[in-house]
């Protein structure tokens, strides 16, 4: 980890230098000196190197972005054609007793969902299959955890993160990173789910979901109470307050410093 971070310094300082054209920091003295030191040829074709990676993360990124937002949209008018005209009763009392604030949307499918979609107006959305197959604490439950993903944007910062993580594709760290970022935001979401109903009732919900066999997988443009990338720490925080974590392997920091390294030589060469 700190020689990732330093990496990471590093490449900020030679940036830095660039722009403001301060005094030579020392990582811009080492590339200095090894631009120096290289044939004329070979660092032309470095240079070319480096602005043709620069366009394939800016690619990369955009890709995903586009996509991403491209399957959001056709989702979301598949979710409006098939939303039901009159919500269920119990469904408007629950979300009553809860002053949930985001519109809730019921679809009239026998599939169990539950999930926030929609990327500046989040939204919750809801399955007949689910409100039928949960009583109302497990209800209750699964609407407090979705209503925190939308007062937080989580499906937009979803996707950020994806992109993120698109972009910089070369260094395994960002993707771990992502892992990461994604599991705490449902950790955090269950947590807000039992400070105000308890264990049992999200343990239920949750049970019901995942071994339900339509389940589905959801795009990253959503975020739900039926994820599954972070289900096992999901469920130890559940069972004993202590979810199994990712973490940032030693293997992915060594190789994420040493593309660092190259994209800071490579940076350098390219705006001499």
């Amino acid at each position: 980890m700190p020689l990732f971070s330093l990496t990471i310094v590093c490449l900020v300082t030679a940036v830095l230098h660039r722009l403001m054209d301060g005094p030579m920091p020392l990582w811009a003295v080492c590339c200095y000196a090894l631009e120096r030191l290289l044939p004329e040829t070979l660092t032309l074709w470095l240079a070319v190197l480096a602005r043709v990676l620069l366009i394939l993360v800016l690619m990369a990124g955009g890709s995903v972005w586009w996509r991403r937002m491209w399957q959001t949209h056709h989702f979301v008018m598949k979710l409006q054609a098939a939303a039901v005209s009159i919500r269920p009763a119990r469904l408007d009392v629950l979300c009553a007793q809860l002053s949930l604030s985001p519109p809730v949307v019921a679809l009239a499918t026998p599939v169990p969902l539950a999930f926030c979609y929609g990327l500046l107006r989040p939204r919750i959305c809801l399955s007949a299959g689910l409100i039928d197959a949960l009583n109302d604490k497990e209800l209750k439950a699964v609407l407090l955890h979705e209503n925190y993903h939308c007062r937080h944007y989580d499906p937009l910062r979803t996707l950020l993160a994806e992109t993120l993580a698109a972009m910089l594709f070369f260094l395994p760290a960002v993707a771990e990173w992502r892992d990461m970022f994604l599991t705490s935001i449902e950790l955090t979401a269950d947590r807000q789910a039992i400070h105000q109903v308890g264990r049992p009732p999200l343990a239920g919900a949750m049970y019901k979901l995942l071994t339900h066999p339509q389940a589905i997988r959801l795009s990253p443009a959503m975020s739900g109470v039926c994820g599954f990338s972070a289900t096992q720490s999901r469920l130890g925080q559940l069972l004993d307050d202590a979810p199994t974590l990712p973490h940032f392997s030693p293997r992915t920091l060594v190789i994420s410093s040493l593309a660092l390294t190259l994209g800071c030589i490579l940076l350098q060469l390219s705006l001499s």
